[in-house]
């Protein structure tokens, strides 16, 4: 600062100067505080008639200069027309240029206090407190030329009579309606939809409002920056989501981000889950269909969620399409093959290990290997004469993958499986535990703690056959739950994880439950009652049938559900479910016919 800069050379200055001193002094606490003294000298020498005056000089205080009567010592010309134009009782005086008329009682307000700011102070509200570029307190000083500690009370005095005007006002209210129903973060375009009144322009500084309200922190505090709204700032509610989600993440860092998330207040980021996915990926999370990858740091974290998120064997092609970072093929594929979680399940496809499906024998790719080698077919007994000498396995073990696609085996002759051979043609009313009720197939199981933990589960071949399942293919059914997947990659089919229906549906590892697959391509799972002793009741129990109180009722809907006539007599149903192996209902059907 130069010494020009610290030297009062004209009456105007020295007024607005000592104005400034006292609204400083007074807004500190210091109002009934004398402001200045007369110099001795000057008391000494001056005659009795000024001596009254210089009294009063030195008793008035400061809460009484920091508010004259009279501008017009320390004001401009242009300044007090400005004064002049703010006390008019003129009730159109702002119509011609603004238009405040029409505007909220809180803009109007807004806009009688700015009007009342001198030319100065516009300017430091502009390129200070409402600047995306601030300037600091020592360059506006510079310009204004006024100490950096005069342009700090100015801002100061500002910021207190604009957060008083407008913690008077409907702002502090409609703001606190806004997260009550819309939640503290949300979509900038909702917020103006649930509030115009953000988006208003303050005139003489045009910003918007929520601009304003922003930059002087009021209660409830908010900020707004690349789309979003959130209270009381974007990094807070960033953090609240990635704590929020971390801990509710399963062991392959995924969570569900839908309707039944157990996760708080994602109902209240937005009513949409496009609006919830786009702020999950301005978050820095990945988001697949319901839900959000919170710790994939790692290539093969990534492909472990994705093989999670999509519950069914994926190729390396889709997985690593899908990898946002783009790491290779080679990089992903090498990394699978490291990681515990993940194994090859076909010749290109992978799954998870929890699913419980076979992995990619190296017997099936030695009898691979050897048929391309033969022209397309082996003698067997060669066949698994050579392949227990090299690798050790069981002649049982290579007999079986001869006999299962993509490969057949007859006549002593292993072939790769045509067409037909690839798909199952087991009779399902020849299956253990599977039964036919009304327009669907019910399989009975007992739920483990494998099921609840997410491991798939194995299904009979003739399910395969039900659902129109070719070997390495999947189907996709509709459940209450969301999408379940069945597929056929090894020696027999595999239903995806159910463990999202153990919360939805109050299951628990040891019940027994029928596993419904409808004709109309749907999946449900329906509890099974429990034992009882009752040999009526435990067949109902047993098969799902109809429960009834007649015998011969329950042997007749029994005979139907297994394929065979409804009047057959207690002895063939019986018989029949022996040969399904399911003798515990066999056995209860002799009791009943006894």
């Amino acid at each position: 600062m130069s010494d020009d800069a610290m030297t009062i050379t004209n009456f105007n200055d020295f007024c607005a100067d000592l104005v400034n001193v006292a609204q400083w002094a007074k807004s500190n606490g210091l109002g009934g505080t004398p402001l200045v003294a007369v110099s001795s000298d000057i008391v000494e020498r001056a005659p009795q008639e000024i001596w009254e005056a210089i009294t009063r000089i030195n008793s008035a205080r400061a809460d009484v200069i920091a508010e004259p009567d009279d501008y017009s010592n320390f004001l401009s010309e242009e300044d007090l027309d400005a004064l002049a134009d703010l006390s008019t009782d003129d009730p159109d005086m702002f119509d011609d240029e603004h238009g405040i008329d029409d505007r909220p009682e809180v803009i109007r307000s807004l806009y009688t206090l700015l009007c009342s700011y001198d030319q100065r102070r516009l300017d430091i509200l502009s390129s200070r407190m409402l600047s995306d570029d601030p300037k600091t307190l020592d360059e506006i000083g510079k310009e204004q030329s006024i100490t950096r500690e005069r342009v700090r009370q100015i801002e100061k005095e500002m910021k207190a009579q604009l957060s008083s005007l407008l913690n008077e006002s409907e702002v502090p209210t409609q703001l606190r309606d806004l997260f009550r129903h819309e939640g503290d973060i949300l979509p900038q375009s909702a917020a103006f939809k649930h509030m115009p009144l953000l988006g208003e322009n303050v005139p003489l500084v045009d910003v918007p409002m929520w601009r304003l309200v922003q930059e002087l922190e009021m209660e409830p505090r908010f900020e707004i920056a690349d789309g979003w709204m959130a209270a009381p700032s974007i990094a807070d509610a960033k953090r609240f989501v990635n704590e929020t989600l971390s801990a509710d993440a399963n062991g392959f860092g995924v969570v569900r981000i839908g309707g039944t998330a157990s996760h708080a207040k994602t109902d209240q980021i937005d009513d949409s889950a496009r609006n919830l996915q786009l702020w999950l990926q301005y978050c820095g999370l990945i988001v697949v269909d319901d839900f959000a990858f919170v710790s994939c740091r790692s290539v093969e974290d990534f492909a472990a969620a994705l093989l999670y998120v999509k519950d069914r064997p994926l190729t390396l092609d889709e997985l690593s399409s899908a990898d946002p970072k783009r790491r290779s093929m080679t990089s992903m594929r090498n990394a699978m093959a490291r990681d515990e979680r993940i194994i090859r399940v076909s010749k290109d496809k992978y799954g998870l290990v929890i699913w419980g499906m076979p992995e990619y024998s190296s017997i099936r790719g030695e009898i691979q290997r050897i048929l391309d080698r033969n022209g397309g077919s082996a003698d067997l007994d060669q066949l698994v004469k050579e392949i227990a000498g090299r690798s050790g396995a069981s002649e049982r073990s290579i007999i079986s993958y001869a006999a299962f696609p993509p490969f057949h085996t007859a006549r002593g002759v292993v072939t790769v499986a045509d067409a037909d051979q690839l798909k199952a043609d087991n009779d399902p009313y020849e299956a253990p535990r599977l039964f036919r009720r009304n327009d669907a197939w019910i399989l009975r199981v007992t739920l483990t703690k494998e099921h609840e933990r997410g491991s798939g589960s194995v299904l009979p071949l003739a399910l395969a056959n039900v659902l129109g399942i070719e070997f390495s293919g999947e189907r996709e059914l509709q459940s209450p739950a969301g999408v379940q997947h069945v597929y056929w990659n090894g020696m027999s089919p595999n239903l995806g994880t159910i463990k999202r229906f153990f919360g939805q549906y109050g299951l628990a590892a040891g019940m027994q439950v029928f596993l419904r697959f409808g004709d109309d391509g749907t999946f449900d799972i329906v509890s099974a009652s429990s034992l009882n002793g009752d040999p009526l009741h435990d067949v109902v129990a047993l098969s799902g049938v109809e429960e009834t109180a007649d015998p011969e009722a329950v042997i007749s809907a029994l005979a139907q559900s297994i394929g065979l006539p409804a009047d057959s007599v207690a002895g063939d149903v019986a018989a029949r479910l022996r040969k399904r192996d399911d003798d515990d209902l066999a056995d209860l059907v002799d009791s009943l016919a006894e």
